[in-house]
């Protein structure tokens, strides 16, 4: 078994020459050892959803601390103040960042989430965005608590206001300044016209904002409802995406 970043190590002094962006990588039958099989330059999945004006390549960015897989602090010369990137660390989640950048756009200006900043490309294909860090004077938000469910009611009906459900509202995904209550990851989000849905969600909110569970907890082992494998055997690892944001988590 290989943690999954020691693979990376382990294929940069075998990458091929020339021009690809897809290796395909498996365990060479002679030596056991991990080896690149065949690379090719393959057309990925793109962001469709690409409103917003503003383009930051992901190689001007400076990726700071992780907050989950594919979530980073970041820094770039295009803003000053403090950033979140996001982006699809794999092919399957454009779907869901597709979906995010919608109810970004379905959001904006309504003071629900963060402020959208713009997307994040690579080679001009949109693969994320950019959104500030939610902060206040006296620095981070912090997650939700049972005491701030007066707050976190109003920021969900704002949401609910415009017909959207958030789909997954649990206490990690609401962060609290002394401006009120911020929802963050849209990437379930969906308009809907059906009442009882938003009934639920609302009476929800209590009883996650009481929870003890880790599940969507920054540095947990939840991805958009997907249990994280820390450990992959590197025999198991047949495809690798040769691409600065593509990442083995």
């Amino acid at each position: 078994m290989c943690f999954g970043p020691v693979i990376t190590t382990l294929l940069e002094p075998l990458l091929p020459s020339g021009v690809w962006n897809y290796g395909y990588v498996n365990k060479n039958p002679e030596t056991g050892l991990p080896h690149f099989a065949e690379v090719a330059q393959k057309d990925f999945l793109a962001v469709s959803a690409s409103w917003h004006p503003t383009r930051v390549e992901y190689l001007d960015l400076v990726l700071g601390g992780k907050l989950m897989p594919g979530v980073h602090d970041a820094t770039c010369t295009q803003f000053t103040t403090p950033l979140v990137a996001k982006f699809a660390c794999w092919e399957w989640q454009i779907g869901y960042m597709n979906d995010e950048c919608t109810a970004y756009q379905w959001i904006e200006g309504h003071n629900i989430g963060p402020k959208f900043l713009g997307h994040i490309t690579e080679e001009g294909r949109v693969i994320g965005f950019l959104m500030e860090r939610v902060m206040d004077d006296t620095g981070d938000a912090r997650h939700a608590t049972p005491a701030d469910l007066t707050v976190c009611s109003h920021a969900l009906a704002k949401l609910h206001g415009l017909g959207i459900l958030h789909g997954d509202l649990d206490k990690y995904n609401i962060l609290i300044t002394d401006r009120g209550a911020t929802l963050i990851d849209f990437s379930t989000a969906r308009k809907s016209n059906d009442a009882s849905a938003f009934e639920r969600e609302r009476q929800e909110l209590e009883a996650q904002l009481c929870s003890d569970s880790d599940k969507g907890r920054p540095g947990g082992r939840f991805l958009e409802g997907r249990t994280l494998e820390r450990y992959v055997a590197i025999d198991e690892v047949e495809a690798v995406v040769a691409s600065p944001a593509d990442n083995i988590e």
